[in-house]
């Protein structure tokens, strides 16, 4: 049966508005990894041949592909299933692990050190670390901007500790990743007219990991706590969301709209509420991310000053998981200070012909 040009641009559009997570006001494209993919493919392609790298650009890509052919086909058929959610990233991970040799074989913690000296155990830790990176991108893909933004910043601090080091090939392959995310972000940045989707959140999300642990275990001198702590608005975001649904009784992979992102959009960012036009909806969404971008750009710093001391890292580690919980607080409580709060107020509705007659009716003559 054909698919008429309408039929298929309909499927690509997340028309969902008003869903438990949904903050769009209009359908929008979910095919936002596509262009990424397709800014990946041909950095590879030039940089593979000019640098001599082909060989293991063509392993990376051949690790993450399944997982962003699945994702697209979900952002195209608007259904998910949860197990191949679960089981493709864990098939990349494994497969970088042996193709790629990235691996993560200690964490600068003694006990935990001496058991991934395992390699079993260094496996499994391996395909759980980077799994999870994958879904914690997935995860903070709820404003304009944010994931992007996120990303951009993770790649561009790998790129810099890599020059620093010398890896030529994580360098090349982080500037194309974040070359190709900031070409998104132009169109879904402020305006919204195209989302990442769950294929391109899969594909840079799997990127990001495999290049961390590529990083760390390539470059003894790189602390193996740089990654997390450069990712730490997403890692954190996925663990308490996690343990926030476990306590309350419900299932971890359950939805809800109680991610920090979500309540800066509805309690910090007060845009003329919901009854507002798309434009006012669009607004309110950009200005919302802008609030959360300080988040990841204090985890590039902070990350980037101290990329090879692990105790400094693992402080910060801690200190960030205390700050959030603190701020998490705060806005659920509404006892966020008042000059952080954004007020738009809705516009005075215009009267019609027949209420301004009745209240000059009521006017003293």
């Amino acid at each position: 049966m054909l698919v008429s040009g309408s039929q298929r641009r309909r499927q690509t559009l997340d028309g969902t508005l008003g869903g438990l997570r949904k903050v769009h006001a209009i359908p929008t494209p979910r095919i936002g990894g596509i262009a990424v993919a397709i800014g990946v493919l041909a950095g590879a392609a030039v940089l593979g041949v000019t640098e001599g790298h082909a060989g293991t650009w063509l392993l990376l890509l051949a690790c993450v592909s399944p997982a962003f052919i699945w994702g697209l086909i979900e952002d195209l058929s608007k259904r998910g299933a949860v197990l191949p959610r679960l089981v493709l990233p864990a098939v990349a991970a494994a497969l970088g692990f042996i193709l790629l040799d990235a691996r993560l074989t200690e964490l600068d913690i003694p006990v935990v050190d001496d058991i991934l000296v395992v390699h079993a155990c260094a496996f499994l830790f391996t395909v759980f670390a980077v799994t999870g990176v994958t879904h914690a991108v997935n995860v903070i893909d709820g404003l304009n901007g944010l994931a992007g933004v996120t990303t951009l910043l993770a790649a561009i601090g790998l790129a810099i500790v890599a020059a620093t080091v010398g890896d030529t090939f994580i360098l090349s392959a982080s500037l194309v990743l974040a070359a190709s995310v900031a070409g998104f972000l132009l169109v879904n940045y402020p305006s919204g007219r195209i989302f990442l989707g769950d294929g391109g959140a899969y594909l840079v999300g799997l990127l990001l990991a495999e290049l961390s642990v590529m990083l760390v275990h390539r470059n003894s001198e790189v602390s193996p706590w740089f990654p997390p702590v450069l990712l730490a608005f997403p890692i954190w975001e996925t663990i308490f969301s996690m343990y926030r649904r476990r306590t309350r009784g419900h299932s971890t992979a359950r939805a809800d709209a109680l991610h920090l992102h979500q309540l800066v959009y509805r309690r910090i960012v007060r845009w003329r509420g919901f009854s507002a036009d798309p434009r006012d909806r669009m607004a309110r969404n950009s200005v919302a991310s802008l609030y959360l971008w300080v988040v990841p750009a204090a985890c590039l710093l902070l990350a980037l000053a101290f990329w090879d001391d692990s105790l400094a890292l693992q402080v910060i580690g801690v200190s960030y998981w205390v700050v959030y919980g603190l701020v998490y607080r705060a806005v659920v409580r509404f006892k966020v200070p008042r000059w952080l709060v954004l007020k738009v107020p809705d516009p005075v509705p215009a009267l019609g012909e027949d209420q301004l007659t009745n209240i000059s009716s009521k006017l003293p003559r």
